[in-house]
């Protein structure tokens, strides 16, 4: 089942419309829509009016545990959508308290859900002044509904409920909530929402975040097919977000997001790391990084996405956008120490950055704004720089993510939905852009390898019908053509791939309830022909 923990009636279509209608339309996948703060009866007119078209709904209450009703309407002749009111006759506070807190545990306990959908519980500012701070037009009660959900879910994980998958999302422009109007919603923590690595002994492993953790499944023999069942790593109470990077000698670096609250009110958001040393084994020590703007409760909740590169020297580099919309970095030292975090500049960024490696191992940064890519690359002095002249003419689309290639040498191939026609592009850093097809979810998945002997890039996204899409073509030579094959998987999150032992392609996504979806390589046929799908 898929829960939509909202504020009002009218954010199920200003915050996301996109992803319930595509929910809607799935056969028989139980979704619900629950709005706390229920607001004025033409709104819940018009969400039933809008959802149902014009189909007649049966009507019911329903008593939660704390004792507030659950107006509960369903859909005559489709039980499987649900849309419910509960209407306190108070605000939200903007710091949830435990009633509110209780009320959303006690909904995720009736509904069960795999996934839930909801506001954003950190809003972008508008404004900045030293004597009222950051200026934030966002619905205060939508912050309030997140934050609430937020701590629920970890709560219900730590009693041992199973994982539950958390999307967060912003409207493309302030929403007050007062007029709810019909804008473009973005995914909060844009990128990979599913991750593979290969160990020193050729184990895969996959990473997602789940229930306010990490989620972890390896291979019990190298090449599979068999995994391991899902475990969740010992971790501080996430964000639901994972960056993952790996060490040429096997090491893989998690990193993530901490919100917590402070005594004075407000929150901080914390960057966190912690390294993976053998497949299968336990993660290191959680330790956490902070943020570029210290512990201020206005300017330190709004750390961005980060993004996660290991030099060859087994040094991690995190790249965060910071709250003056620039980037900032924070960077390990060979004794495993960390440098302070520092400024690298630029303007106007968005969050879904992309950090690689160029063909002779040298860190290089990429960040979508609303003025095109931008691009750091380390200099001769071993210092990361702009370089302004270099602007790439992608604007990437608000909530997607970038992803970058070292496809030649000296040259890197950047890969982001533009926002002005919704379409992939791979842009390169010599100048050439080609259209690669249309872009479907929050970002893209893209790999290097031999298909057939012949260098082949291979690029996963989700499609707009909300199932994995997998296309390839020979590596820089996109005026190729490029198909795009819908493989039937699933695509409830971006997908992942990663090479095996054998050297067969393997797609990871994550199933409707949370489960590893795995597709691998067929190696008796030519071509790149995946076999059918598993879960684990």
């Amino acid at each position: 089942p898929v829960l939509y923990l909202l504020a009002h009636p009218g954010d199920a279509l200003a915050a996301t419309g996109s992803e319930l209608h595509r929910d809607l339309a799935a056969p028989d996948r139980p979704v619900a829509v629950v709005c706390l703060a229920a607001g004025e009866r033409t709104d819940r007119d018009r969400l039933l009016h809008r959802l149902g078209r014009d189909a007649a709904w049966h009507h019911r209450t329903e008593e939660l545990p704390d004792g507030e009703s659950l107006d509960v309407h369903s859909v005559a002749g489709d039980p499987c959508i649900e849309v419910c009111f509960t209407d306190p006759g108070r605000p939200l506070p903007a710091d949830p308290p435990e009633p509110l807190v209780d009320r959303v545990t006690a909904l995720l306990a009736r509904f069960a859900p795999a996934t839930v959908r909801t506001l954003d519980p950190d809003p972008e500012h508008t404004g900045w002044s030293e004597e009222h701070g950051a200026v934030r037009p966002d619905h205060p009660e939508h912050s309030a509904v997140a934050q609430a959900l937020l701590e629920a879910v970890h709560r219900a994980t730590a009693d041992g409920a199973a994982p539950v998958a958390v999307e967060c999302f912003r409207p493309a422009a302030p929403c007050t909530g007062a007029h709810p109007v019909r804008i473009p919603a973005v995914v909060r923590y844009p990128g990979r929402r599913v991750w593979l690595t290969r160990g020193p002994q050729g184990h895969l492993t996959a990473y997602a975040a789940l229930g306010g953790a990490v989620a972890r499944w390896t291979e019990r023999t190298p090449g599979g097919p068999d995994w391991s069942g899902r475990e969740l790593l010992r971790t501080p109470r996430l964000l639901p977000f994972l960056a993952v990077a790996q060490a040429p000698v096997g090491w893989v670096h998690l990193v993530s997001l901490r919100r917590t609250p402070l005594p004075s009110g407000g929150a901080t958001v914390e960057v966190m790391h912690a390294v993976q040393y053998q497949s299968g084994r336990p993660v290191g020590e959680w330790r956490s990084l902070g943020n570029p703007h210290g512990t201020g409760h206005d300017k330190g909740r709004e750390v961005g996405v980060p993004a996660v590169v290991v030099d060859p020297d087994g040094c991690a580099h995190v790249y965060v956008r910071n709250f003056g919309r620039g980037v900032s970095a924070r960077s390990q030292r060979p004794d495993g120490s960390w440098a302070p975090w520092r400024d690298l500049g630029g303007s106007e960024v968005q969050d879904g950055l992309a950090a690689l490696l160029d063909d002779r191992g040298r860190p290089e940064l990429f960040a979508p704004s609303t003025e095109g890519v931008l691009r750091w690359h380390r200099d001769d002095a071993g210092e990361l720089r702009p370089t302004p002249r270099e602007r790439m003419p992608l604007v990437a689309a608000p909530g997607t993510a970038l992803a970058a290639l070292a496809s030649g040498p000296g040259r890197i191939t950047v890969y982001g939905c533009d926002a002005r026609d919704r379409m992939l592009y791979a842009c390169r850093t010599d100048g050439a852009a080609t259209a690669v097809g249309t872009a479907g979810g929050a970002g893209v998945c893209v790999l290097r390898t031999p298909v057939d002997g012949y260098d082949c890039t291979v690029l996963l996204q989700r499609s707009a019908e909300g199932v994995t899409a997998v296309g390839a073509y020979p590596t820089e030579q996109e005026h190729a053509g490029l198909w795009w094959e819908r493989t039937g998987g699933p695509g409830t999150r971006e997908p992942a791939a990663a090479v095996d032992a054998f050297g067969r392609l393997v797609v990871a996504s994550l199933d409707p309830d949370g489960r590893l979806a795995v597709a691998r390589q067929d190696g008796a046929l030519p071509g790149l022909v995946l076999g059918g799908w598993t879960t684990a």
